[in-house]
């Protein structure tokens, strides 16, 4: 590190010191933005947390969350903020993957930690009863509930999973979250198909891990190493087509056939006229899902 970095590091934390934090948090950002090390890191997430900027602290410490998980002082910070920035369901599904690693008091500080969440009653109510909103409220509504206590959440988010009139991503990430938190009794699930299946989440595999995302990931990993910057785009519009098939991509892939095959049958404009029928019927059911999905953003 040059001599005018570890001043300008210096100064930042006397404007700490201070308790200027503004004028810290203006000199560690573009330190940080020059150069991402675990020292700058850590004095910007605690000059964001001076600040009460909770979200940008969480969303910082991910940079180098092994660090923050390895350190007792650390980590009781980052489960604190993380509450603060409403990211309880979040952390509790971190905590399902690292539990094996944390000792007695360890187990002791995330119950403790997480345990403190409080209640928002009118978010709860609106959570339970998701299938009444339009699909701009849903989305809102789904993102702050993961601010809830998590048995509060689970009354909420399981019926979330049948519920016809909550959009098929919602209900899919409600899955996909479910199986986060290793979720471990049957529930039944609606899904693209309008076919209901019994399963239990923690026994599914991951979305991002399940083999036909694997597979797609690695096809358009390829076409990007080959030049192809296209692919960036047309693999973030299968992967959204694909989170609408979960968790069971049987019915697809008898439809389908070949996992290569599926952009071109599901989103590329050219392969529209050569479709058969049954693949037509499931593209226009995609495509309007889809639109007003991303109507919703508007």
């Amino acid at each position: 590190m040059s001599a005018i970095s570890i001043s300008e590091f210096e100064q930042a934390q006397t404007c700490y010191e201070k308790k200027d934090y503004l004028k810290a948090k203006q000199i560690l950002s573009k330190l940080y933005l020059q150069k991402q090390t675990l020292r700058t890191n850590y004095m910007l997430f605690q000059t964001l947390v001076a600040t009460a900027d909770y979200s940008a602290a969480y969303q910082l410490a991910s940079d180098y969350l092994n660090d923050y998980l390895a350190r007792n002082g650390w980590f009781k910070q980052y489960l604190q903020v993380g509450v603060k920035a409403g990211q309880n369901i979040k952390l509790w599904q971190l905590v399902s993957q690292i539990s094996p690693y944390l000792n007695e008091a360890e187990q002791t500080l995330v119950v403790k930690t997480l345990l403190e969440t409080g209640e928002d009653t009118q978010l709860s109510k609106s959570f339970s009863h998701l299938g009444a909103f339009e699909l701009k409220q849903q989305r809102r509504i789904y993102q702050d509930a993961y601010s809830l206590a998590k048995e509060v959440w689970l009354q909420g988010a399981i019926p979330i999973l049948v519920d016809q009139d909550v959009h098929p991503l919602i209900r899919n990430t409600a899955l996909s979250d479910l199986q986060k938190l290793a979720y471990s009794k049957p529930v039944k699930i609606r899904t693209f198909f309008e076919e209901e299946l019994e399963l239990v989440p923690s026994q599914l595999v991951a979305f991002e891990d399940d083999p036909v995302v694997q597979a797609q990931e690695q096809l358009f990993t390829k076409k990007v190493n080959e030049g192809k910057l296209d692919a960036l785009w047309q693999q973030a519009e299968l992967k959204l087509v694909l989170m609408l098939l979960y968790p069971d991509f049987t019915k697809a892939k008898n439809l389908l056939g070949d996992y290569q095959q599926w952009y071109y049958l599901l989103v590329d404009e050219n392969s529209k006229a050569t479709l058969e029928k049954q693949v037509m019927i499931l593209r226009k059911k995609v495509e309007k899902s889809l639109a007003t999905w991303e109507k919703a953003w508007q």
